[in-house]
């Protein structure tokens, strides 16, 4: 039998939790598996080195993410996304290649730290999991670091 929290401490840490679960629950993913996201990666990546800008970098972030997503299956001898142990990965942190990479435990002699950035109007800083949404939506960032977004999403793609 399931004892029921009252105490507030309990509370305060379990309803947040019940809304993840629930928000999980209904979220409906479209589960593919390592060949559909590594035909992903390499069209996203051919695509965004045939167009300039921000259209380019968003199609990068994306071959990156499927290519990330790939090998985190791979590794893990696992069909596809549906199986994914962790369900955070997908619904929390699918566009957070900052965790991917900690997740897979790529070494910083491979790939330098994951940037921050600046919109070019605004100046709070940001994580790499919201330059898809920049680029996605027009929204310009500061040219200095977009330049190091795009190199660290180059070096990734290597």
């Amino acid at each position: 039998m399931i004892a029921i929290a009252k105490e507030p401490k309990a509370i305060a840490y379990l309803s947040p939790l019940k809304t993840k679960i629930v928000k999980m629950q209904g979220s409906q993913k479209i589960q593919v598996g390592v060949s559909d996201l590594r035909q992903a990666f390499h069209t996203h990546f051919q695509s965004a080195e045939q167009i300039k800008q921000i259209s380019a970098y968003l199609l990068l972030f994306y071959a990156v993410e499927c290519g990330l997503k790939s090998i985190l299956l791979k590794r893990n001898q696992l069909r596809t996304t549906a199986l994914i142990p962790d369900p955070t990965l997908l619904y929390e942190s699918g566009h957070n290649l900052d965790r991917w990479v900690k997740e897979l435990k790529i070494s910083a002699s491979i790939i330098s730290q994951t940037p921050n950035f600046h919109l070019a109007q605004g100046g709070s800083t940001l994580n790499i999991e919201k330059a898809h949404q920049a680029w996605r939506y027009g929204i310009n960032i500061k040219p200095e670091d977009e330049k190091v977004l795009v190199e660290w999403l180059n070096s990734i793609s290597q």
